[in-house]
């Protein structure tokens, strides 16, 4: 049995949470612990969709794994990665 609905977004937002704490207070640079925020995000959804492949298109099904309006949860967490690659490799 896995964790779906409310639980799942609840628990996703609690990991995100304690890595983002735990990158303030290890004083890891922004871009970093964001990367780190981003790859727990995709990771999450990821392996919650993969315990769901079954189904039809378990990929982008607002059935399974986590939501933001249409945009499912692991492009969210791609899409924070990638900012913050891009930030962390620009000259300053």
């Amino acid at each position: 049995m896995f964790i779906q609905g409310n639980m799942l977004g609840l628990t996703m937002f609690i990991t995100c949470g304690l890595v983002a704490i735990a990158s303030i207070l290890l004083k890891i640079p922004d871009a970093v612990g964001l990367i780190g925020l981003g790859l727990a995000l995709f990771l999450m959804d990821i392996i919650v969709r993969l315990r769901s492949r079954t189904l039809p298109n378990w990929l982008m099904s607002k059935e399974v794994g986590g939501y933001l309006y249409f945009i499912p949860a692991w492009i969210g967490g791609f899409v924070i990665i990638g900012i913050n690659l891009i930030s962390a490799l620009s000259p300053k």
